[in-house]
Order: C-alpha cells, then sequence, then structure tokens
C-alpha cells in the first residue's frame, strides 16, 4: 500500500478540523475501523483491520511483492567500498524461512529471544525477519555501544543465541565465558571472519545457503514451535532506550503494538490528503492503492532503533518497496546513490534531511515523494525548505519514542507545512495530555510532562518492573519524561526534556552513561554532561567539570582520556573546565539548568573565537 500522498492537490490546509476529519475516515466499514479493546484491564483504541502479528504480514505481503528489489547495500568488508548487491522480496523471505528453520532446529520457538548484534547489512532484516516467522521476539541490541553497555543488554534479556555481523562476533567473542554464565546462548555470525583479527573459532552461518525444507514447511503452515498461540497480545520485540540509568533499558512490544504503525502511519497521509482538499475517494485510492512509483527510500539510520526497523523496514515490507543501505554515512555518497537508484524517499531524523537539501545537488524537478523524520526537533524553516525545493513531495514530521513503539503523533504536508514547530496530533488511536509536577492535567499551550496513552504503548521495560511502574500508571498513561504543549488544536509541540537526555542527530544519549566515563580519569572531582545546539545534528554532547584539588587537566586530555570509554556519538565535543565547585541545590544536587547556560555561553564564543 502506498503512503504518500500528492500534496500538490492543494497548498491550503482544509477547513475540516482533525478530529471531524478522522470521524469521516474512521467510519465502521472502513479500513480505518476503530474497536474498543482491553489491554491489562485497561480500555483502549485499536484498529479492527490491522494485522494481527507481523508474522502474517510477512507471509501474506512478500511472496507478493516477488521479485521486486528488497534492499540494496554495500558488500561488507573486505569487499572493495563501492560493491554493492541486491536481494528481491521473494528471496529475502526464502532465506528468512530458512533462518527461522534453522532458529527452530537449535530449540527457539514461541517467545523465545534472539539477539541480533550488527550494523545495517542485508543479513540483519533476514534474521529479524525469520524470527518473526516462528514467533520468537528478536532483541534489537545497538552494535556502536561500548562493550560493557552491550553485555548489558543481554544480561538482562538472555537470548538462547547471539546472531551478529563479523566485527560484533570478534568484539563478543572474548566475553563468551562470561555471557554463558549470563544464561545467554551461542554467538554466531552471519558474515565470515578471515579478514579480522581476532578469535576465528566462532560458528559461520551463511544465510543464503541454508536448507531444512522440512522444518521449513512447517513454518509455513504453522505447525509446532507454539506457533498456535500467536496473536495480537503476543510478545514481538525487544528494542533498548537510554535511560537516565546510564545503562540501555530493554522495552517489549507485543505484536499489536507494532502491528499499529502500518494503518497509522496510511491513516495520516489519508488526513493529510482530505485537510488539503482532495475528494475522499481519491485519496483512499492512492493511499491504499498501488503507488505509480514504487518508494525507494535511502536508509541513513540504524536497524537497531525502532525508526530504522519498525519505521522504515516493516513499511518496506508492507508495501512492496526498496531500500538503499549505507556502509557508513556520508553526504557525497548519499547523493550519488540519490540518483543512482533514484531514490524517492529520505529522511529518518531530521539532520539527514537537513544534510541531503543543504548540498543543492538535487534540481527542483527532482520527483522526491516525501521527507519525513522524527526522533529529534527539526529546524523551524526546514518545512518550508521542503516545499520550496521539492513541490511535489510530502513533508512529514511525527513524534514518537521506543516506549510507543514509533509512531504516536504525526502531520503531513500543508499540515505540517502550517505549523512547521509541531509534530501534529496523535492519531486517532492514542491520546496525548501534558501533566504538571503534581499530575494536574494542564490546558492548551501549557507546559509540563508529555504523557501518552494507547494501544502502541510499551508492555514494559523486561526485567525491570520498578522501572514500568514508574513509567506506566495504572490508567495506562505513560510519563514520557519529555516536555511540550498540545495547542487549541490537538497538535503536540516539544518543548524541553524532563529527562537528563541529549539527542544528538535523533541518537539519544544518556547525560549519566558521559558523566559516568569522565569519573573514571582521576582527576575530575564534578561532572555534568549538557546539550549544546549544532545546526546539522539538533544537539552535541558538552561537559562542564571541576578538578580534584591538586589535579591539573585541559580539555584535550579530558576528552582524550574518555575517548574509548564511550560510544562515538557520546563524546563530548566540548569541555568547560571550571575553577570552582560546580553550582548544586539545598539537596546537593547539581543545577544542570544553571550549568548548561553556562556551558553553552562558553561554546558560543569557542566557536566565535574559532572562526576569527
Amino acid at each position: 500500500m502506498n503512503s504518500t500522498v500528492d500534496m500538490s492537490l492543494k497548498d491550503t490546509v482544509g477547513k475540516l478540523p482533525w478530529q471531524e476529519c478522522d470521524k469521516l475516515i474512521c467510519k465502521p466499514g472502513t479500513l480505518f475501523e476503530i474497536e474498543e479493546i482491553k489491554i491489562k484491564g485497561i480500555t483502549q483504541r485499536s484498529w479492527k483491520n490491522q494485522y494481527p502479528s507481523y508474522r502474517a504480514m510477512i507471509m501474506e505481503r512478500m511472496p507478493k511483492h516477488g521479485d521486486k528489489v528488497m534492499l540494496d547495500a554495500p558488500r561488507p568488508d573486505p569487499a572493495p567500498a563501492g560493491e554493492r548487491y541486491q536481494i528481491t522480496h521473494a528471496e529475502a523471505y526464502r532465506q528468512a524461512l530458512e533462518v527461522g528453520a534453522m532458529l527452530r532446529s537449535r530449540g527457539v520457538g514461541y517467545e523465545d529471544h534472539v539477539a541480533i548484534v550488527g550494523f545495517n547489512c542485508i543479513p540483519w532484516p533476514i534474521a529479524w525477519l525469520g524470527c518473526q516467522l516462528i514467533g520468537a521476539v528478536p532483541i534489537m541490541v545497538n552494535s556502536s555501544l561500548v562493550m560493557d553497555s552491550m553485555i548489558h543488554c543481554l544480561k538482562i534479556t538472555h537470548p538462547k543465541i547471539i546472531l551478529t555481523d563479523a566485527v560484533s562476533a570478534v568484539a563478543l567473542t572474548p566475553h563468551r565465558s562470561q555471557l554463558k554464565g549470563l544464561n545467554c546462548g551461542p554467538i554466531v555470525s552471519w558474515q565470515p571472519l578471515d579478514h579480522l583479527d581476532g578469535p576465528k573459532d566462532i560458528e559461520v552461518v551463511d544465510f543464503s545457503k541454508l536448507s531444512r525444507p522440512a522444518i521449513v514447511a512447517d513454518i509455513e503452515a504453522g505447525r509446532g514451535g507454539g506457533l498456535e498461540n500467536l496473536g495480537p497480545d503476543s510478545n514481538a520485540t525487544i528494542f533498548f532506550t537510554s535511560g537516565t540509568t546510564g545503562y540501555p533499558k530493554a522495552v517489549l512490544a507485543t505484536q499489536r503494538a507494532n502491528m499499529h504503525n502500518f494503518v497509522s502511519s496510511m491513516f495520516s497521509a489519508m488526513r493529510a490528503g482530505i485537510r488539503a482538499g482532495a475528494p475522499p475517494d481519491a485519496v483512499i485510492k492512492m493511499v491504499t492503492g498501488p503507488p505509480d512509483v514504487d518508494t525507494v527510500g535511502l536508509l541513513a539510520i540504524p536497524f537497531f532503533h525502532g525508526t530504522g526497523c519498525v519505521g522504515w523496514l516493516g513499511k518496506t515490507l508492507h508495501d512492496g518497496g526498496k531500500l538503499v543501505l549505507m556502509r557508513r554515512w556520508s553526504v557525497k555518497d548519499a547523493i550519488k546513490l540519490i540518483f543512482e537508484h533514484k531514490i524517492n524517499l529520505i529522511g529518518g531524523v531530521p539532520s539527514i534531511a537537513v544534510a541531503i537539501m543543504q548540498t543543492k545537488a538535487l534540481p527542483p524537478d527532482y520527483p522526491m515523494k516525501g521527507v519525513a523524520y522524527g526522533g529529534a526537533p527539526p529546524p523551524s524553516r526546514l518545512a518550508h525548505d521542503i516545499r520550496d525545493q521539492f513541490p511535489t513531495a510530502a513533508g512529514s514530521h511525527g513524534w514518537g519514542m521506543t516506549e510507543t513503539t514509533v509512531l504516536h503523533c504525526q502531520h503531513i504536508g500543508p499540515d505540517y507545512y502550517a505549523k512547521p514547530k509541531s509534530c501534529g496530533p496523535p492519531v486517532p488511536i492514542c491520546d496525548v495530555r501534558i501533566i504538571d509536577e503534581n499530575k494536574n492535567v494542564l490546558g492548551p499551550n501549557q507546559v509540563g510532562q508529555i504523557q501518552a496513552r494507547g494501544p502502541n504503548i510499551m508492555k514494559e521495560y523486561y526485567g525491570n518492573p520498578k522501572a514500568t511502574a514508574e513509567a506506566l500508571d495504572d490508567e495506562g498513561w505513560l510519563s514520557t519524561g519529555d516536555g511540550g504543549y498540545v495547542d487549541e488544536d490537538g497538535a503536540l509541540y516539544i518543548a524541553d526534556r524532563i529527562k537528563d537526555m541529549i539527542i544528538r542527530g535523533g541518537e539519544n544519549i544518556s547525560s549519566e552513561e558521559v558523566e559516568n566515563a569522565i569519573y573514571l580519569d582521576d582527576r575530575i572531582a564534578e561532572c555534568a554532561s549538557v546539550p549544546v545546539p549544532d545546526d546539522y545534528l539538533g544537539e552535541l554532547v558538552a561537559i562542564a567539570v571541576s578538578l580534584v584539588e591538586g589535579k591539573k587537566a585541559t580539555p584535550e586530555s579530558i576528552m582524550a582520556a574518555a575517548e574509548s570509554r564511550l560510544r562515538r556519538d557520546a563524546r563530548p565535543v566540548f569541555v568547560y573546565v571550571s575553577d570552582q565547585l560546580l553550582p548544586r541545590n539545598i539537596n546537593g544536587k547539581l543545577v544542570k539548568a544553571d550549568i548548561k547556560k553556562t556551558v553553552q555561553a562558553a561554546y558560543a564564543a569557542h566557536k566565535s573565537r574559532a572562526k576569527l
């Protein structure tokens, strides 16, 4: 199904309020009919006609897409940098069934955990699909984490098997004994390891060469392995979110929570088209019918994030589109791929869209279909830049988080252009509200903490009932830690973050993660990690420190000492060394608001001097 609407139908927002528009679209008997269901005893609204599970969607859709190219990717090292290869939907489906059969032969079944650790490549989604076809729960581990955090993710989810790329396999292998003691299964690499230094006694499995026809037949028929229990309330995915504890938390979501995205994204396009003034029949044909031109997306965000996996990979499986992968981000390479593959969908996070558009390399008549993003606040001018540079494209901005299983609010085209600082209203099965510090519900345009509710909300922080109870109340409301407000039309705006978090180009970075690494330096007495603004990535990591009495340190030496202890995105770009203790409140807590102002002023002065 096609989720892109031709926004050139009309350049002004229709007069029909979105609440009335939603009622029109969600009438009984339509694709977007809503039903009431009970989740943990709480009444929720849900799409009546969404797929019950990933397995149901995959088995219905992927064979129909046949020989359409699903993924185009660079060959892994040590292949030459420009060498690429492809896989079709049909071949990906065949290999996924074989991976499912391999997993089942090793004792993996319904709701068992399978870790997937690797950077974007073709075998990654094959492994993920294989899990979904047998009702197992893939655990998407951030492969850029430092080893201590990666082991933590595996420790709290205890997978039966760990499927990895070559780099991750070699990195994890020295820790096999520790992982085995933590009730984790064996490491299996989907790529050869001969070109890498390190241990070579790791099992390597080429997904394309697997063959277990009898087990595959059982999987396709739904026989065995607990598949008879698979349904909307079954566990489906575990992603990780950076919490304020420093270590990632495991976010467990159901099949129902995941599957809403495919109807919700179509609904957002339907709402946008009708509010833009198009006849409903014409819009629904564009939204749900076969597209005139298949979507070809440039994926520059990782599969191990919810947006990359559920949002981009999931929609590609659903719609029969194509994803073009990159070995590493490069604006020059991105432009080259856009022309070579006739890419017509870009985004993921705002910084990707900004980087591509700032090159001015694409002509005004380039046939871009969509520029879609979330994950970080975009520059307010970006909406109008999209409209001016790609007049036929549907610009789209949404809000969600790992705990909302991606999409929660969204607006597209003229609705977005009219409110470029907003994330849009919630989709009609979801709710948002704003509360103050006493949990009183606030009115329009009052800033407080955002709470979210709906069938898309996570089931729990896996293995962490305390954190779950702190985040979810008895009525199903999720306290997000994000600050914001809702305007008089019901559109959501992000105003600030309540949680101590830095968002660098869509990547969540816990301040405590950074501070813990800095405190390993014995010269540091105090440390506070705060964001500094960046035109491209939105925010960068900076730190303020005071030194132990008698110790000396330069900003450069502090950054150098921390480099090996932090993942790349979490490394500070600026260090403010205070000659006195950092400000604290009466309870002895660091006053981050004051520190942030001081550091950002110092950073601005530093940048000004650098330009001289």
